[in-house]
């Protein structure tokens, strides 16, 4: 039964392909460490590490732990207290205007002659790391955020857990889930219903990425038309560690 779920999810997965795309933010263990990774689907890009704002650390209870982002050359990586349960960061990716000429640049739109759009981009990551039992302790907030409604790394591929959409605390309706961003990273499978809920299936035991985008009006016209939030949530399963 859960092999013909993923293998009918799978289905939908390649029909269901978006020709938009946009970059994540997501953590992952890479180089001996814990890498704050900026990526389209399976592509890693290197990126300035000032762009990371923020990095919060809870352990399992729900208690603010130690976190830091530590810049490299061209990435960041994340040192936590042993407890860190529930990685979350928050990544300032700037404005991107597009150009008369249907070029984007990375500036505001006042800045563009002629720009048709523009956006002011941010990307926001909750990582579940040390998690046992069913229990998700309540998250500290982020402009953008998928909420686990149970403990994902305590199943298998197939499986389906539910989780909850929030911008700005309140839950969003009608927002298209992509289950695995890193390998089918432009299709959607549902939508979050009136509560911000939508049910997810676990594509890999592994790297899981989940992610969902969202846009507000700006409000500075002048330099950008439109946030745009690009959340994930990030976990592995099938091992864990005491």
């Amino acid at each position: 039964m859960r092999t013909q779920r993923l293998l009918l999810a799978s289905a939908a997965l390649l029909l269901g392909s978006l020709t938009a795309s946009a970059h994540g933010v997501w953590t992952a263990e890479r180089w001996g460490e814990t890498g704050i990774v900026y990526g389209h689907g399976a592509e890693d890009g290197a990126y300035d590490p000032a762009r990371v704002k923020t990095v919060r650390a809870i352990d399992k209870t729900g208690k603010a732990v130690e976190a830091k982002a530590v810049a490299g050359d061209r990435r960041a990586v994340v040192e936590a207290a042993d407890g860190a349960a529930i990685l979350l960061v928050d990544f300032a990716n700037g404005f991107y205007s597009k150009g008369a000429d249907g070029k984007w640049v990375a500036r505001p739109k006042d800045e563009v002659p002629g720009a048709t759009e523009a956006g002011d981009n941010w990307k926001h990551n909750v990582t579940i790391r040390h998690l046992h039992g069913d229990a998700v302790p309540a998250l500290p907030a982020q402009p953008l955020q998928i909420v686990p409604l149970s403990n994902p790394t305590e199943l298998a591929a197939g499986d389906l857990f539910k989780v909850r959409v929030l911008y700005d605390g309140k839950p969003v309706e009608g927002v298209a889930i992509t289950p695995d961003y890193v390998n089918a990273s432009e299709a959607k499978l549902g939508k979050t219903d009136a509560d911000g809920v939508a049910e997810v299936l676990i594509r890999n035991d592994g790297l899981n990425v989940i992610a969902v985008s969202h846009a507000v009006p700006f409000a500075d016209a002048s330099k950008a038309d439109t946030a745009n939030h690009f959340a994930t949530l990030s976990f592995v399963n099938g091992h864990h560690e005491d």
